[in-house]
C-alpha cells in the first residue's frame, strides 16, 4: 500500500481519482491510480495518532525498518507542536542507527519518511514528488498544478467546453485543462511569456491576451463561454481594496456577458467578501465547494451560476 498527499481539502478528490480511502486531512491510502490531484506519493508502512513528541518516538521504536544499505530521515509536518521536523528527523534518526543501520544524509538506500499532520503521524518509506515537467516559469501568483486540476474536475470539464482563466498567470490552469484534452482554451494576464513557455513545452495550444478584462465582451460572443475558473486578486498589502473592488466587479459585469445561460464561474480565494458582493449584484448564485489549505491559508472555492 501507498500514501499519496495533496493539499488539505482536496482528499475527496484525490480518493475517487486513486479509489483510495482517506486515513486523515490531506493523505489517501492507496494502490494505485490517476494521481494528477497529487503532491507526494510513499510507501506505506504505518499510521497512529499521539499525545505528545515521546509518543511518537514509542510507536516508531516499534517498527522493525528493511533500510537498503543506509538511510536518512525526512519530516513534513503540519500543525501546532511543541517540536520540531528537525527534532523529529535527529531523535528517529538515532532510534534506527542504534538498531545497527548506517546514515548517509546525500544518497542513503532508504529515506525514512514521517509525515505529521495534527496529532496524526504516518511513517513511510521513499518518498516521491510528483512535479509537471513542464512548468519551467513560474510566477508569484502561480496556481498549484494539483490545486489547478482539481478544480477543473470540480467543475466537471470537458474537452469539449470553452475554458476561461482571466488571471492565468504562468498558465497552469490552461494546460492542466489542455493535458485533458481541452482545446478551447484561452488566457487574460498582464504578462503572458511564462504562460507561453510552459504551454509550448506541455505541448498545448493556449490562446493568450494581455488585455483588460473589459475586453472580454470584443473577444467572446455573448453567452459563448462555457466555464471560467481562476484564482483572482484580492487585497492584500501589495493591492489596496479600491483597486481589487473595480477588477472584481469588471470581471462579474463581463461573465453576465459572456457566459453561456447554463455557464459556471469556478473561483478561489481566501477574501472572498468582493466575490460575494458582486454576485449578488449581478444576480449570480454562488456556493461554497472546497476549503483548501495552502501555507496555511484557507482558501475558500466558490461555484457562481446565474440566476
Amino acid at each position: 500500500m501507498r500514501i499519496a498527499a495533496t493539499l488539505i481539502g482536496l482528499e475527496n478528490i484525490l480518493k475517487k481519482e486513486v479509489k483510495g480511502k482517506i486515513i486523515c486531512p490531506g493523505r489517501v491510502l492507496f494502490n494505485k491510480g490517476n494521481l494528477k490531484s497529487s503532491l507526494i506519493i510513499y510507501d506505506y508502512i504505518a499510521s497512529f495518532k499521539f499525545k505528545d513528541e515521546k509518543e511518537i518516538y514509542n510507536e516508531v521504536n516499534k517498527i522493525n525498518f528493511k533500510i537498503n544499505k543506509s538511510f536518512r530521515v525526512d519530516c513534513s509536518r503540519k500543525g501546532d507542536h511543541k517540536f520540531s521536523s528537525q527534532d523529529i528527523r535527529q531523535n528517529i534518526g538515532e532510534l534506527i542507527y542504534n538498531k545497527g543501520n548506517k546514515v548517509e544524509l546525500k544518497n542513503p538506500g532508504t529515506i525514512v519518511y514521517i509525515d505529521i499532520i495534527n496529532n496524526f503521524c504516518i511513517v513511510g518509506l521513499n518518498p516521491k514528488k510528483l512535479k509537471r515537467d513542464y512548468k519551467v516559469r513560474v510566477s508569484n501568483d502561480s496556481m498549484n498544478a494539483c490545486l489547478a486540476y482539481s478544480l477543473l474536475k470540480t467543475a466537471k470539464f470537458n474537452k469539449d467546453k470553452l475554458l476561461l482563466d482571466p488571471f492565468c498567470s504562468d498558465g497552469t490552469l490552461l494546460i492542466e485543462a489542455g493535458l485533458m484534452g481541452g482545446k478551447k482554451l484561452y488566457g487574460l494576464a498582464q504578462d503572458i511569456k511564462n504562460a507561453s513557455i510552459n504551454s509550448k513545452i506541455a505541448k498545448v495550444k493556449l490562446n493568450l491576451s494581455n488585455k483588460e478584462l473589459n475586453w472580454l465582451d470584443t473577444i467572446f460572443k455573448k453567452n459563448s463561454v462555457d466555464l471560467i475558473i481562476s484564482k483572482p486578486i484580492y487585497p492584500s498589502k501589495t493591492k489596496n481594496i479600491n483597486f481589487v473592488d473595480k477588477i472584481i466587479k469588471e470581471l462579474f459585469h463581463q461573465a453576465e456577458y459572456i457566459l453561456k445561460k447554463n455557464g459556471l464561474m469556478l473561483l478561489i480565494s481566501p477574501k472572498t467578501e468582493l466575490l460575494e458582493k458582486y454576485a449578488k449584484e449581478y444576480k449570480f448564485r454562488f456556493k461554497e465547494e472546497l476549503n483548501v489549505f495552502i501555507g496555511g491559508i484557507n482558501y475558500k472555492v466558490l461555484s457562481f451560476k446565474r440566476l
